[in-house]
């Protein structure tokens, strides 16, 4: 059994401070009646003032209390920071479906579709959408539109579309199309990096400063990937130490924010922390993103540690969009809809609406003729047809 098949680095979580509630905690505080469930309206008895509903026209287990200024509503809604301690109030989401979802699908997806598809995802809230990647046909020939993509995108206030620039020459192409920000990729994995850039770490690295050098010129913001962050196809899985070097060098030349990826999906949060811990001696937490693929189921339980560690930026992909072409049976990345689900049911803000987020990745995944990514989309869908 190679190491990949089991879960890695089953360390020591934090430690979870449970505060005990002092009202509402009795075991009738929360019975309904039986008229009450009939109805689909659930009466709590904190104090005789406040009445739990379950509004039909929106996600049926977000409980919404009318009465917003009782006390026991407040601890209710605290009771999660509480548990899981460290919890950020607000959430960035890198969305990544344009470029790192789509490059992996077989078929070449029309420039029409990927524009509408990233203009249904701005709509829907999020403020950071990956639009492509300026890489060699060659090697990625569904990206091949690149520029098409970027021209055909509105500029919006607040809103950035970062594009990926592996070598100078990409950089330069996005440059000419008009990219505002750009993204370099390393791995910290020697096999990964051979494989997927066709370089060695530290080749990589070199090449990276000549673009970050060039983007610093031109006043553009950089961001900073580093693959392979608890496992490797090839390697197995990869030491902590690896991962802060390559990620310290990426923020030395100047990456405003270091996204951490797990594209084979195999890490645990008995993984994840120590990787976490390791960077964090080289990266400011508020410049760390994690991103985390699903092919374990791992991936929500992978950020919500994350963000117990002080992340507060997570990457994903609408409808679960993505892959790993370099790992046999790599799923993709975690469902975007999934993760606001999570963020919001723990009270987390995101300025994401997950209906419009439902509506772009029902959209995509149509013209893709597969069934939706998204365990929370799918629930939902059957609610309501």
């Amino acid at each position: 059994m190679s190491s990949l098949e089991e879960p890695l680095g089953l360390g020591d979580l934090p430690k979870l401070s449970i505060n005990r509630l002092e009202r509402c905690s009795s075991s009738t505080s929360y019975r309904a009646r039986a008229d009450d469930c009939n109805s689909g309206k659930y009466n709590n008895s904190c104090n005789g003032s406040t009445q739990m509903v379950f509004h039909a026209n929106c996600h049926p287990w977000h409980l919404q209390c009318r009465n917003a200024s009782s006390p026991c509503d407040a601890e209710l809604r605290d009771l999660p920071r509480k548990v899981l301690s460290g919890l950020p109030r607000f959430v960035n989401i890198v969305e990544v479906g344009p470029r790192d979802g789509l490059q992996n699908e077989k078929g070449n997806v029309p420039t029409s579709v990927k524009i509408q598809l990233i203009h249904k995802l701005v709509a829907a809230g999020l403020s950071v959408v990956e639009a492509t990647s300026f890489v060699s046909p060659k090697w990625v020939p569904q990206l091949a539109d690149a520029k098409d993509v970027l021209s055909g995108i509105p500029q919006v206030p607040n809103v950035r579309f970062p594009v990926l620039t592996p070598n100078l020459r990409g950089f330069e192409a996005a440059v000419a199309a008009g990219a505002k920000e750009i993204a370099v990729f390393a791995s910290a994995s020697e096999s990964f990096s051979k494989a997927n850039i066709n370089c060695t770490i530290e080749e990589s690295l070199v090449r990276y400063r000549d673009v970050t050098a060039a983007a610093k010129k031109h006043g553009l913001r950089i961001r900073g990937y580093v693959s392979c962050v608890v496992g490797c196809p090839v390697e197995g899985a990869i030491h902590p130490s690896k991962v802060a070097y390559v990620a310290k060098e990426l923020y030395n030349m100047g990456c405003s924010e270091i996204s951490l990826g797990d594209p084979i999906g195999v890490g645990t949060p008995g993984s994840v922390v120590p990787m976490l811990q390791a960077i964090m001696s080289f990266v400011p937490v508020d410049k760390i993103a994690v991103h985390f693929h699903d092919t374990y189921g791992q991936a929500l339980a992978n950020i919500l540690v994350s963000l117990q560690m002080g992340i507060s930026t997570v990457d994903s992909s609408v409808s679960g969009l993505g892959g790993c072409p370099y790992a046999k049976g790599a799923t993709g990345n975690v469902a975007t809809e999934d993760v606001v689900y999570m963020l919001h049911g723990l009270g987390i803000e995101t300025n994401v609406d997950l209906n419009k987020l439902m509506e772009a990745g029902d959209y995509i995944s149509k013209h893709l003729g597969r069934p939706l990514g998204s365990k929370t989309a799918t629930a939902l869908r059957k609610l309501t047809t």
